[in-house]
């Protein structure tokens, strides 16, 4: 038996301005609230530049999309940028479907936005 959590989320801060929330199961509408929690704690701690982190998510639903759509409107009115990691094709079709990824960087894997971040 898998003993793995549906859900889990942990907050990360690799620099000062800098946080990255790592996502990892089901990011569905009973998980939305605590994803909420950690992305306005991150912002609300200082960070001007907040990474999403999907690699661990196995599924996502519209309730996922608002709290990342909030959080682009909550970090952009402070100046700030939030961007993806997706490195799993269906996740990442789901915001080319929705056209988020029109608004957002999505990256293939945390170092890779986290090396853009530091520019």
């Amino acid at each position: 038996m898998d003993e793995r959590p549906l859900f889990g989320v942990e907050l990360l801060r690799p620099s000062d301005t800098v946080a990255v929330v790592e996502l990892e199961g089901e990011v569905d509408i009973s998980a939305a609230r605590q994803f909420e929690e950690a992305l306005s704690r991150s912002i609300g701690q200082g960070a001007t530049r907040v990474i999403v982190d999907f690699a661990k998510v196995s599924f996502i639903d519209s309730t996922a999309l608002g709290v990342v759509v909030g959080g682009v409107k909550t970090i952009k009115a402070q100046g700030g940028a939030l961007d993806i990691v997706c490195s799993e094709d269906a996740i990442r079709a789901i915001f080319e479907t929705t056209r988020l990824d029109q608004i957002l960087n999505i990256y293939g894997s945390r170092a890779e936005a986290l090396a853009a971040a530091r520019q």
